[in-house]
């Protein structure tokens, strides 16, 4: 397996078809068939490819400052972890969250996510927690701005890989929801 870091500024024309098809293909009810992002471009992209060149795999990466509980954090943060259909539980998912992890070492706190599968995660060593959460909300339809929200999230999971702790209570995210 071949992990690529890339930016869409970067993205050739021929990627962004086959990204799109694989996000597509990943989360068929939810993902915009127009484009290659939810509801902001990740900061980066780690792209997994076969050794003859097919696209199997996707994580975008959105590194960010955060609040918890009036203290600054540095969190990398997981955004559409995915792997095609015809080829899932064969350790895919396992070895982009690996490359998630090694690109922030001595640079993040946590790496925090929303799962669909808290037990791919939780077997990567994430936790979930429980905490208040704070971010600007976004229509994903029509991107625009729709306000602030301020509650518990179901699926919010992290994994410490810095010297800080987490902790329960208010985390803000400075910005929007993955």
């Amino acid at each position: 397996m071949k992990l690529i870091q890339t930016y869409d500024v970067d993205l050739s024309e021929e990627w962004s078809t086959l990204l799109r098809e694989l996000l597509v293909a990943s989360f068929p009810v939810i993902y915009p068939k127009d484009r290659l992002f939810f509801k902001q471009i990740p900061h980066g992209r780690v792209l997994a490819f076969t050794p003859d060149n097919q696209l199997v795999g996707h994580v975008g990466l959105d590194y960010r400052m955060m609040n918890l509980n009036g203290t600054p954090i540095r969190v990398l943060g997981i955004i559409d972890l995915c792997v095609s259909p015809a080829i899932r539980s064969q350790g895919i998912a396992s070895l982009l969250i690996s490359e998630v992890e090694r690109l922030a070492k001595a640079r993040v706190d946590f790496v925090l996510l929303f799962a669909d599968h808290e037990e791919l995660y939780s077997k990567n060593g994430f936790k979930t927690v429980s905490n208040t959460c704070k971010w600007l909300k976004i229509d994903h339809e029509t991107l625009t701005t729709v306000g602030v929200g301020t509650e518990k999230v179901e699926g919010l999971m992290i994994k410490e890989v810095g010297s800080m702790p987490w902790g329960e209570g208010e985390l803000d995210f400075l910005g929007y929801l993955y």
